[in-house]
């Protein structure tokens, strides 16, 4: 597994930088931009975790028409050309291996989730990192070739209403009460803050945002914040101002919000004291890729548990991705 992450975590920690600094520098810019759809391959089958929100990026900062990915296979199943001169993205999954304890048979994990509880507990489960590249239908042929296919993959979708009625019934079910883990009060004013010590979200009212995504997308941040209290997912508590655990969290509850916001629909847009703080965490990040494998898994946590209470069907197998 360490090897796969040291091959990996460098183009993952490059795009992470990327954006950073484009935000760093463009405050009006969006975390990520509605880039037609969720990213998915060419069958249209969605991709899954950080991938979603790591493909949403890349599509943004290479200007590719539509986030839809093909594996090298693929693009030679199709009958397209990889451009000359591009470069794969890597792509990671888990894959979990099911071994009987004493017979070592293997099996998959749809036959292990219909043993009963203690036939269950006969067998070891093992996560196995993997990965694999993908390109862009940009980085290919495919205009050329199969203009018509071109043409409806990258057909416009519809626009989004980002005015100020815009509403997202599944966050607002957070607003009940009992919605949420822990309270949520909306209140007239001027910060909207996660309090730790009292396990309780503050945010100014709806209607001093000057759109219903902005309202959204603060939110889902402080949300984010929620979810690493102890008797939670039991993140470290940021307590001091731009020290490194302040900056970990920050990005965190920054990525959270982004996959969230990009299953929901919303294009998030970070404010303007964690673009500053994400910065400053710029050479932490460079000086040690690896660590943003941690990032991901905690920002994966988060937003299953969020996803999990706004949309309590929605499939989300950390451990199987679309090729």
């Amino acid at each position: 597994m360490n090897k796969t992450i040291e091959t990996i975590a460098p183009r993952l920690t490059e795009l992470i930088i990327r954006k950073i600094e484009t935000l760093a520098e463009e405050w009006h810019k969006p975390w990520v931009a509605d880039t037609s759809g969720l990213p998915r391959n060419l069958r249209g089958t969605p991709y899954r975790a950080g991938n979603i929100l790591l493909l949403a990026m890349l599509t943004e900062l290479e200007k590719y028409r539509v986030p839809v990915f093909m594996t090298f296979k693929q693009a030679k199943e199709n009958g397209l050309n990889i451009r000359s001169g591009q470069s794969a993205f890597p792509i990671y999954f888990w894959k979990m291996y099911i071994r009987h304890k004493e017979t070592h048979k293997q099996i998959d994990m749809e036959v292990y989730w219909q043993l009963s509880t203690t036939e269950k507990l006969q067998y070891d489960l093992r996560p196995i990192l993997r990965y694999y590249p993908v390109f862009n239908i940009d980085q290919t042929d495919m205009a050329e070739k199969d203009p018509a296919r071109y043409a409806e993959l990258t057909k416009a979708a519809e626009p989004v209403d980002h005015s100020d009625g815009f509403t997202c019934t599944g966050i607002d079910a957070l607003l009940e009460p009992d919605g949420w883990h822990c309270p949520i009060e909306l209140e007239y004013g001027d910060k909207a803050l996660y309090c730790h010590t009292l396990d309780k979200i503050v945010c100014p009212l709806k209607r001093q945002f000057l759109s219903g995504v902005d309202f959204y997308d603060t939110l889902l941040h402080e949300i984010a914040h929620s979810t690493g209290h102890s008797i939670r997912l039991n993140r470290p508590p940021h307590l001091i101002f731009g020290d490194s655990a302040y900056a970990r969290e920050e990005l965190v509850a920054e990525l959270t919000s982004a996959l969230c916001g990009a299953i929901l629909g919303l294009a998030v847009t970070p404010r303007t004291e964690n673009a500053a703080c994400l910065k400053s965490w710029l050479s932490q990040m460079k000086e040690e890729p690896t660590y943003l494998f941690d990032i991901l898994v905690d920002v994966n946590k988060a937003a299953r548990m969020i996803i999990d209470r706004i949309e309590p069907d929605t499939h989300w197998e950390p451990y199987a991705q679309a090729a």
